[in-house]
This record gives C-alpha cells, structure tokens and sequence, in this order.
C-alpha cells in the first residue's frame, strides 16, 4: 500500500475524527422520525402546529417550545443527514401515497387516473416548493421570504423531474400492459364485442359519447366513419344483410319525421295538422271576429259629414263604383244605393249606411294599389289621397269604425306575412333576409315562421325531401340561410342535431343499401373479426411496435377465423339497436387484461404525483437555504 503524505495523513484522520464525531453524537441524539415526517407533510409547518398547541395545553411561552422541537430536529438532521431527509420527503409523498391505498375502496376516484403534463408539474412544484420554503424558514416574515425563490425554482424543477421520471417508468408499464392486453385476449368477451369495439374505435367517440347519440336519436351504423364498414357487412348476405336492410330502410322517414316535429315546435302551431292548416284556421276566426265587429255598423245611417265626403268620393273616383256595384249585388241582390249621373255627379236613392261607406273606402283603396301596380304612380297617389279623406271623415263621425279597422289590418297584415313566410326559400336569398328583418312585431315574426314552416312541409312530401334536409343543415345554402336567421336562436342547436341526424340516416341507405360491392368493402370484409384497423395496418407498415403485437395476436390460430353468420348477424343487431346501454355495454371493455391496462394507468399516474412532491420538497429543501443566504448576503452589502 502507498504510504500517505503528511497532508493526506492528516486529512484522513480529520475525517476520520468528524465521522467518529457524528456516531457519538448520533449515539446520543434522540430520533425525531415521526416530526421530520410531518415537516414534510405539512411543507415545513408541524413544527409550528405542535409547539402552538403545546403551548396552549402546558402554558409555556410559544417561541420557547417551538425553538426547543426546531433544536431537536436539527439535532436530528445533523446526526442523520440522509435518513432524516429520507422521512422529510417521505412524508411529503403521504397524501398521494394514502390515495392509492384508498383507491380500490373509493373506486378510483380519490386522485386523478391522469398523470398532470410536465408544465402542469413543473408549477404545482414551484407552489409547493415556495409553500415549503415559507413553512421551513425561522424569524420574521422577511428571513422567510428570503426563502421563497430558491423554493419555487428548485420545486419547479424537482417537481418536474421527479414526476417525469416517474411518469416514463409507468408509461412503460402501461404499454407493456395494453401489449398483454392486446396479446393474451380479445378486446371484449366475446368475437361480437370485439368487431362492434373495433368499428366504435374508427369512430373517435367515447362509448358515453356514442350512447348519448342513440338516446338522441342516433344509431352506430349511420356514423360516416364506419359507412363503409356496414356497407361490406350488407352485402356479405344472410342474416346481417337482412338485419341491415329492414333496420335502415326506415330510419331516414324517422329521422326526417323527428327533424320536421322539432322545426314545427318553434315555428307554428303543433297541435294543427300543418301549418298551412292551422294559418287558415287563424284566419278563419279572424274573420269571423272582423264580421262581428262590422256587424253593428250594417244598419247605421252615416252621419252628414260622411254622406257628404262619400258623395265627393264616388264622383272624383268613378271606377270605384263599380266594385262596388258588384259587391252589393252579389251580397243583397238589390241595386246601389246611388246614381252616377250624366254629368259626373252622384245622387243618392237612400242615405247610405256606414258599413256601405265602408265598403266605398275599400274600393277607392283597391283601385289605388292597381294604378300602383300598372306602374302609374301619379293616378295611384292621386287617388290614394281621396281614399284617406274618406277615411279620415269616417274617423272623426264613427269613432268606433276606426278600432274595427285597426283589427281587420292586424289580421290581413298577419296574412299577407305568412304567405311571405312561404315564399322565403324562393327568389334572391339576400332579400328574403332583409324582408325578415323589417319584421318587428311579434305576432309577425310568429306569421312568418309559420309560413316558412308551411313551406318545409310541403317540400317535405315532394322528392325533393332528401335535398331539403341537406340544404337546411348547409350553411352556405339558401334553405340553411333562411333557417339560421328565421328560427329562434336559442333552439337552433336542437333542430341541426335532429337535422344532421336526418342526413346522415338519408346518406347511410344510399351507400350501404345502394349501389355495387368496391374494393374497399372487400378490403374491410377481409378485416372483419381480426380487432385490426386501418390505423394498425398503417402502423404495420411503419413498423409500430405495438401495431406488429397487435397483428400477432391476430393471426394466432386462436383467432384466426371469420365471423360466422350468427355472429355477423349480432353485429348487425347492435349496429342498428336503438338501445343505449346495449350498445354501451358491446363496446367498453370489460375483459381482465383490460382492468389490469386501467389499474396500471391508475397506479402510473399517482405514482408520478407521489414522486413529483417527493422530489419538491428534496430539490426546494437546499434550494431555499441557498436562496436566503444569497438575499442575506447581497442587503447586507
């Protein structure tokens, strides 16, 4: 051996002394494991907690009993550097550690199942580690938060490693798992369950996301992922095609039915046959109420002032007598009640009553809204002021007309709007919006959906049905426009469910029960039953790890055969069932080696919380010492 020189002889023996030194002391330190746990349960306040309430308990001053427990940590953690931070972080790991032996009586539920990201852990550590600094540091307020920065930093970074650490070695168990899962055994109990998880995995959705589809009216088959899929179950024939044909060749009258009822439910009247029919019962007693309501005037002689403004009325606007004429002959049988004389004047056989009157106001403004229309604005508004002179003396002689009037307006404008309404998905798009947007009242905006409703239906028995339903889920199509602006914005998302639930059923029977067998259908068929994807193929020929164990229990003879015709069949069933928990159940899975994959996933991401507070406290530990010598040091400069 190599004699030692002077200087390293005198090194060793320091050494040697120092560690004699510490096993004396340790042989007479008494062990604090129980506080230095706590310490780090409670990031760094039992110390605190325990002397307040020994304080109270004994009466002794606080600061007195807390300096004597610090005193004996410390003690501790100089004669036990390693075990003493040992308890320390171990403590800190308790409340992860409780959650996982609790878990199996809590169903899981007592941490989160899902390992936190790197950024997520990185924070919580730099929370904690400053929580710990603060609860570790002695004196003021200040010493403490000189503490704080070395704390945050160094949780952040413990916090980060620690729980990546963690999480990398669980990830690999979990992997390993899911291979065992995928290796040992088919997905589900049965080779039905597993070509129904295997279509439902095309699909992206959760078996909640899927059941809540089939409780609003939705089936497994008609999702456009798995189109093709069901397409090459139709056309293998048997049973499954059977099953398919009857099952679907229904849904799109269903599902358009269901769209149409909730359309009718915000835009008329649901308790009438159509909407067309209930507007014409509304009008109907409209009318009935505007007759009762002329009905007293029918017998009452117009006063003076309007005899004499009719008068003027029937000699400035001859061709409205005509109508006139016409109308009470058809109505009595009897004669007028004047005379257009040679001259243009205009002599009276009897006084007219004001319901006659009445009827020559009408005429003068109906011959005015014909010269409108003829082009000829000048006679129109020449002849639409006569009209208003007459009524403005009826107005003023019978006061009552004018309410009468007021009504039988209301319910010829509520007309004149539904029949505005029907004719909203013809001609320019623009200007049917901009028509109803002048729409203010709302019995009017309830007219016009009526009569945009009346509309859809009568579409709707046409063959155009299929394209209406299209269009009005489209946005940028003129139906859809119309739809959006009409309907009432807090519904609207309701009616495009059902709405897109009525195409899909439409496109659904024409690519599965229409049209010729393709390759693609050949190539899903040769598929079926094997568990595989078009996402494992691909991840075959990428050379995926997973993918080839996956292929590898595939072709195992275990498996190695197709679906019979019974079990085709099955797959149909619950392709097209209506019910939720039917399906739910066929697709989750409820094998052993897939609780073991989820208690393994589980187990990995408790244990990488377990480990990232763990790690807090051990990095934040020097760190915070660090931290508060270095603020020290530079405020005392």
């Amino acid at each position: 051996m190599t004699d030692l020189t002077p200087a390293q002889q005198r090194a060793v023996d320091a050494a040697m002394a120092r560690s004699s030194a510490r096993q004396e002391q340790a042989a007479v330190t008494p062990k604090q494991r129980v506080r230095t746990m706590a310490q780090g349960l409670t990031l760094g306040t039992a110390d605190e907690m325990e002397a307040r309430a020994r304080s109270l308990t004994t009466g002794r001053p606080y600061e007195e009993v807390l300096n004597e427990i610090r005193g004996q940590v410390k003690s501790y953690q100089e004669a036990y550097p390693k075990s003493s931070m040992g308890y320390e972080i171990g403590g800190a790991a308790i409340p992860t550690a409780a959650a996982m032996i609790a878990a199996p009586f809590t169903g899981g539920g007592s941490t989160a199942a899902v390992a936190p990201s790197l950024v997520r852990m990185a924070g919580m550590g730099a929370l904690e580690g400053g929580a710990y600094a603060f609860g570790t540091g002695e004196g003021g307020f200040g010493q403490r938060a000189e503490r704080i920065p070395g704390g945050v930093i160094g949780g952040a970074v413990g916090g980060a490693v620690g729980g990546a650490a963690t999480r990398a070695a669980g990830g690999a168990f979990t992997a390993l798992a899911d291979s065992a899962r995928r290796l040992v055994g088919r997905r589900g109990s049965s080779i039905v369950e597993n070509e129904i998880q295997r279509l439902a995995e095309q699909t992206k959705r959760t078996p909640d996301e899927i059941a809540d589809d089939i409780v609003n009216g939705r089936i497994l088959a008609e999702n456009a992922t798995i189109r093709q899929a069901v397409r090459s179950l139709k056309v293998s024939g048997g049973e499954p095609s059977r099953i398919l044909t009857e099952g679907l060749t229904q849904r799109p009258t269903k599902t358009r039915e269901a769209a149409m009822s909730e359309l009718r439910t915000y835009l008329s009247d649901v308790g009438a046959p159509s909407s067309l029919q209930a507007q014409r019962r509304s009008e109907d007693v409209a009318s009935a109420a505007e007759s009762a309501a002329y009905r007293q005037f029918e017998g009452m002689p117009a006063p003076d002032d309007v005899v004499m403004a009719l008068q003027d009325t029937l000699r400035r606007v001859p061709s409205a007598s005509k109508e006139v004429e016409i109308a009470l002959r058809a109505q009595t049988g009897e004669a007028p009640f004047y005379k257009i004389l040679e001259d243009g004047g205009v002599e009276f056989t009897r006084t007219p009553t004001v319901a006659e009157a009445e009827r020559v106001r009408r005429a003068v403004g109906n011959r005015a809204s014909a010269l409108y229309r003829e082009s000829m604005g000048g006679a129109g508004e020449a002849v639409s002021g006569v009209e208003k002179g007459l009524r403005g003396s009826l107005d003023v002689g019978v006061p009552d007309l004018a309410s009468a009037r007021t009504q039988a307006a209301a319910v010829r404008q509520q007309s004149d709007v539904f029949k505005a309404g029907r004719g909203a998905l013809v001609g320019d798009v623009n200007e049917r919006l901009m028509e109803f947007d002048r729409l203010t009242k709302p019995e009017e905006i309830e007219a016009y959906r009526a009569g945009l409703m009346a509309a859809l239906e009568a579409r709707a028995a046409t063959p155009s049905r299929q394209s209406m339903i299209r269009n009005l889920f489209d946005p940028t199509m003129k139906e859809g426009q119309i739809l959006r602006a009409v309907f009432p914005e807090d519904q609207i998302d309701n009616v495009l469910y059902r709405l897109e639930t009525a195409k899909e059923s439409q496109e659904t029977v024409g690519r599965v029960l229409g049209g010729s067998d393709t390759t693609a259908s050949q190539v899903e068929a040769s598929r079926r039953g094997m568990g595989l994807s078009a996402g494992d193929i691909t991840g075959v020929l990428s050379g995926s790890p997973d993918a080839i164990v996956k292929l590898a229990s595939t072709i195992s003879s275990r498996f190695a055969r197709d679906l019979t015709d019974a079990e085709r069949g099955r797959v149909a069933q619950i392709l097209i069932s209506e019910n939720a928990d039917l399906v739910r159940n066929a697709i989750q899975d409820q094998s052993a080696m897939a609780t073991l994959k989820r208690k393994v996933e589980e187990l990995s991401a408790r244990s990488s919380q377990a480990a990232r507070r763990a790690s807090t406290v051990g990095v934040a530990a020097p760190a915070s010492e660090f931290s508060g010598e270095a603020l020290r040091g530079l405020l005392a400069q």
